[in-house]
C-alpha cells in the first residue's frame, strides 16, 4: 500500500480535531513548524550539501518510500529557512565591508597611483569582501538547489497520489471476497485470542495482569461515570439554566459552558474508559496505558456528538443555529452522530488493518459496508440542507434587504448540497467498482468538509455571543452582534479553516508547513524580501509612533494650545503640522525597522515621480496648497469667505480639499488648489470688523439735514457700531422723485452684518413714520442696448420707462 494513502489516513484520523479546535489550527501549525526548525538553527553549509546529495538519489529511486520523501520535504524547507537566515546576517556583514571600501573612494585611474596606506587597506578590504561574499554566495546556492529538489518530490509526491487515486483494485460486490474476508477475520481474531492465552499461561504476566484489575476497574468505573452520568446532569442542569436565563452575558457564560462540557468531559470519561480497557495489556502486560490518550475513532464520535447538540440543539428551539422544526432538528441531530460513527468506524478498521495481514480484496470487503451507510446518511444530509435552504429564504422574505441572509452564504450551501448529494451516490458506486481510494477520499473528505463547516458555524455563534456580550454591557446601542465583531470573527474562522480544508482535500502536511515557511521568511520582490513578520513589524512600528503623536495632539489641544493666544484657525494648523509630521515619521521608522534598504527603492521612487508628474499632479497640488494654507494662513478655520460664487464659513481644511459652510448649512468642498492660485474674498482675514451700508430713499420734499441727524442718530445708538471711526451719512444721488441716502458704519463683528442691517431698517421705519418723513424708492436707470427685442412680445424697457 502506498505512502500517499498513510497520508490521507493520517489526515483523516486527525480530521475530528479540527471540528472541534478549528480556531487554533493555524497557531498550531505555526508553533509546530517553528518547533521542527529548532533541530537545523545551527546547519552548516556541510549538512546543506549532505541534504541536497541525499535527496537527489532518494527522488530517483522509484523504490522510495512516500514519507521518506516527506520527512526529506520537510527537512529541506527548514534547512532553507535557516539558510535565509544565514544570507540576511552575511549580507549585513556584506553591507559593512562594502561600505568600508565606499568610504576610500575610487579606485585610481590607470596611470595614477594612490599613497601605501590606502592601497593596502583598499587590497586588506578586498580580501575581507572576498570572505564576506562566500556566505551570503553558499546560502543562495543552497535556496536554488532546496527549491529544485523540493519541486521534484512535489511532482512525485502528486503523481503517486493521483495514481492511487486512478488505481482499480478489486470489487467487493464478489461473494467469494465475502468468504475470503470473514476467514481472515476470524484468523486474526483467533491469534489474538492465543497471544492473549499465551500471556495468561505465563504465571508473571497472569501476576502483572491480575493486579491491574482493580485500577483498571475503577478506571473503567470512573470513565463510565464522567462520560455519561456526569455529563447528562451537567448538561441537563446548563440548559435547564439557559431556558431560565435573560441577560447577554449570563446566556453568553452558559453556553460556551455547554458546548464545553459536550466535547471536555465525554473525552475525559472515554480517555479513562480506554485506558482501562486497552486491550494490548493482555498481550504485553507490562505495556502502561496512557491516560486522556484518545485514539482517532473516538474523537470522531465525541466531535460529533457535540456538533450535533451545538448546531441542532432539539431540547433548546431557542438556541438552535439551524432554523428547523423540532422534529427535523432531532434528525439532523442523529445524522450528525451517525457520520461520526461512521468516520470513527472508517479510522477503528484503518488502525486495525494496520495491523492485520489482509489482501486488498478482503480490505475492501471490510470497508464497503461503511461506503454504504456513509453515503446513505450523507445523501439524508443532503436533504436536509435543502430544508434548512429554504427555510432562511423562506424566513429573509419581507426583511429589509441589509438585513437578509448574504447570497454567498445560500449560494455556497446551495453548492454544498448538491455535492454531497453527488459524492453520496458517486462514492458507493466507485467502491462498488473497485475505485477504493477514490471512494474514500470523496466521502471522507465530503463528511469532514461538512464538519468543519458545522463547527465553524457553531464557534462563529459562540464567538459572536460573547464577544457581543461583552460590546453589549459597554455599548447597549450596538446590540449583542453590533459592529465589527461578526465580520472580523467571520475572517478569522475563514483563514483559520483554510489550512484544515486543504489538509482534508489532499494536501500534505508539509504544504501547509510551506506555506507558514514561506509567510514567515518572505519572498524576493524588486531586490528586496518581503515577509509576514516585516509586515507585522511596520505596522506595530508604525502605528505605536503614529498613536504617540495622536496622543501628543490631544494633549496639545485639550492642555497646551487653550492657554495661548492663538485664534482657533492657529490651533488648528499647529495640530494639523503635528498630524503630519507623526505621520512622516512613524512611516520612516516603520520602514527602518523592517530592514529595507531604501535604496532599492529609488527605482520605485523614480516610476512614482513619473506617476505624480502625469496622473497625481492635480493631488499634490491641493496637498501642497493645503499646507501653504495652514503655513501662511491666508484662509483659516472660522473665516467667512466667497469663493467659486459660494460664501460661507471654513469648517475644515484638509490635505487636499476645504470644507466650506454655507449660510443654508450646505458643505462646499474647494480644492486647496483654488483657494491659493485663485481669488477669495475673505471678510475675516484681518479681523472680525467690516463695514455696514444701509441705503435709504426719501421723497423730494423732505428736509435732507433733519433724515441726515435721525439717520445718524440711529447708526450711533446701535450698539455694534463701532465708536471709531465713527458712523457717518451720506447723500449719494439727487433723483427725480428721491432723495437716496446711505448709512456708512462699522460694526464690531462682520459675522452680524444681516441681522445689524435689519434692525437699522425697522429702526429707520420707525423714527420715519414718528417725524412724518415718507420714504420713497428710488429706482436706478437700466442700462440695457437699445431697442433690446422682446422675448414675449411684450414692450421694451424704454416703451415701460416713458
Amino acid at each position: 500500500m502506498s505512502s500517499s494513502a498513510e497520508a490521507g489516513r493520517g489526515a483523516l484520523r486527525a480530521g475530528p480535531i479540527w471540528l472541534a479546535l478549528v480556531f487554533a489550527l493555524a497557531l498550531a501549525a505555526g508553533w509546530a513548524a517553528g518547533a521542527a526548525a529548532q533541530d537545523v538553527q545551527d546547519a552548516v553549509p556541510n549538512e546543506w550539501d549532505a541534504t541536497v546529495e541525499r535527496g537527489v538519489e532518494l527522488v530517483s529511486d522509484p523504490q522510495a518510500f512516500t514519507p521518506e520523501l516527506e520527512l526529506l520535504r520537510d527537512r529541506l524547507l527548514r534547512m532553507r529557512s535557516s539558510a535565509i537566515e544565514n544570507e540576511a546576517s552575511a549580507a549585513a556583514r556584506l553591507a559593512d565591508v562594502n561600505a568600508r571600501l565606499t568610504s576610500l573612494g575610487p579606485p585610481p585611474a590607470e596611470g595614477a597611483e594612490e599613497t601605501r596606506e590606502i592601497a593596502e587597506r583598499r587590497k586588506q578590504i578586498a580580501v575581507d569582501l572576498s570572505v564576506a561574499q562566500a556566505p551570503v554566495l553558499e546560502a543562495q546556492d543552497f535556496q536554488r538547489r532546496a527549491d529544485a529538489l523540493i519541486r521534484e518530490i512535489d511532482q512525485v509526491v502528486r503523481a503517486r497520489f493521483a495514481a492511487e487515486l486512478r488505481s482499480l483494485g478489486p470489487s467487493p460486490l464478489r461473494p467469494i471476497f465475502w468468504f475470503d474476508a470473514i476467514g481472515a477475520v476470524v484468523e486474526n481474531l483467533r491469534a489474538h485470542r492465543q497471544a492473549a492465552s499465551a500471556s495468561l499461561a505465563d504465571p508473571v504476566a497472569r501476576a502483572l495482569i491480575v493486579a491491574r484489575v482493580p485500577l483498571d476497574v475503577l478506571l473503567a468505573l470512573v470513565g463510565i461515570a464522567i462520560a455519561f452520568g456526569l455529563r447528562i446532569r451537567l448538561v441537563g442542569w446548563v440548559e435547564g439554566a439557559l431556558a431560565r436565563a435573560t441577560t447577554p452575558r449570563s446566556i453568553a457564560l452558559l453556553v460556551n459552558l455547554r458546548n464545553f462540557i459536550r466535547l471536555i468531559v465525554p473525552a475525559v470519561g472515554a480517555g479513562l474508559l480506554l485506558a482501562a480497557l486497552d486491550p494490548a495489556k493482555l498481550t504485553d502486560p507490562t505495556a502502561e496505558s496512557a491516560l486522556f490518550a484518545l485514539p482517532g475513532f473516538a474523537i470522531a464520535v465525541i466531535a460529533a456528538g457535540w456538533l450535533g447538540a451545538s448546531l441542532f440543539a432539539p431540547k433548546l428551539p431557542s438556541y438552535r443555529l439551524a432554523p428547523l422544526e423540532c422534529a427535523d432538528a432531532a434528525t439532523g441531530a442523529r445524522l450528525a452522530m451517525g457520520l461520526g460513527l461512521v468516520v470513527g468506524a472508517h479510522l477503528f478498521i484503518r488502525s486495525a488493518l494496520a495491523e492485520w495481514s489482509l489482501s486488498p480484496a478482503e480490505a475492501a470487503v471490510l470497508a464497503f459496508p461503511l461506503f454504504v451507510i456513509g453515503g446513505l446518511l450523507l445523501w439524508r444530509t443532503s436533504r436536509l440542507m435543502r430544508v434548512v435552504r429554504r427555510q432562511i429564504i423562506d424566513g429573509s422574505r419581507g426583511v429589509r434587504a441589509g438585513e437578509r441572509t448574504g447570497a454567498i452564504m445560500l449560494t455556497t450551501m446551495k453548492v454544498a448540497e448538491r455535492g454531497a448529494w453527488t459524492i453520496a451516490i458517486a462514492a458507493p458506486m466507485l467502491a462498488a467498482i473497485g475505485f477504493l481510494a477514490a471512494a474514500s477520499f470523496l466521502l471522507y473528505g465530503a463528511i469532514l468538509t461538512l464538519g468543519l463547516f458545522g463547527a465553524g458555524i457553531v464557534l462563529y455563534d459562540l464567538a459572536t455571543t460573547t464577544l457581543g456580550a461583552v460590546a453589549d454591557r459597554q455599548h447597549e446601542a450596538d446590540g449583542p452582534n453590533g459592529g465589527l465583531i461578526p465580520v472580523l470573527v467571520a475572517a478569522l474562522l475563514m483563514v483559520a479553516s483554510l489550512p484544515a480544508l486543504a489538509l482534508i482535500w489532499g494536501a500534505r502536511p508539509s504544504d501547509v508547513a510551506g506555506i507558514w515557511f514561506l509567510m514567515r521568511d518572505g519572498v524576493t520582490f524588486g531586490g528586496m524580501r518581503i515577509s509576514i513578520g516585516m509586515i507585522v513589524s511596520f505596522t506595530v512600528v508604525f502605528g505605536l509612533i503614529y498613536g504617540i503623536f495622536r496622543l501628543l495632539q490631544t494633549v496639545l489641544r485639550s492642555t497646551v494650545l487653550p492657554r495661548t493666544r492663538l485664534d482657533a484657525g492657529g490651533r488648528n494648523a499647529v495640530l494639523a503640522g503635528v498630524g503630519y509630521t507623526g505621520f512622516f515619521v512613524a512611516a520612516i521608522a516603520a520602514v527602518s525597522s523592517t530592514g529595507i534598504d531604501l535604496s532599492s527603492l529609488a527605482f520605485v521612487a523614480g516610476a512614482l515621480s513619473v506617476g505624480i508628474g502625469f496622473g497625481l499632479q492635480n493631488i499634490v497640488s491641493n496637498f501642497v496648497s493645503g499646507i501653504i494654507l495652514l503655513v501662511e494662513r491666508p484662509i483659516k478655520e472660522g473665516d467667512w469667505i466667497e469663493v467659486g460664487g459660494f460664501a460661507g464659513y471654513v469648517r475644515s481644511i484638509s490635505v487636499r480639499s476645504t470644507e466650506v459652510e454655507t449660510f443654508d448649512r450646505a458643505s462646499v468642498i474647494v480644492p486647496n488648489s483654488d483657494l491659493v492660485a485663485g481669488t477669495v474674498l475673505n471678510r475675516t482675514h484681518a479681523g472680525l470688523s467690516g463695514r455696514l451700508q444701509v441705503p435709504v430713499g426719501v421723497e423730494f420734499e423732505a428736509d435732507p439735514r433733519r433724515v441726515e441727524a435721525l439717520l445718524l442718530e440711529i447708526a450711533e445708538a446701535y450698539p455694534l457700531v463701532l465708536t471709531d471711526p465713527s458712523p457717518r451719512v451720506l447723500l449719494l444721488e439727487l433723483g427725480p422723485d428721491a432723495l437716496l441716502f446711505e448709512i456708512r458704519c462699522w460694526l464690531r463683528d462682520v459675522n452680524f452684518l444681516l441681522s445689524a442691517k435689519s434692525d437699522m431698517n425697522f429702526a429707520i421705519l420707525k423714527r420715519f413714520a414718528e417725524e412724518g418723513i415718507r420714504m420713497q424708492p428710488y429706482l436706478r436707470e437700466l442700462r440695457l442696448p437699445p431697442n433690446p427685442p422682446p422675448v414675449d412680445g411684450s414692450p421694451t424697457v424704454e416703451a415701460k420707462q416713458s
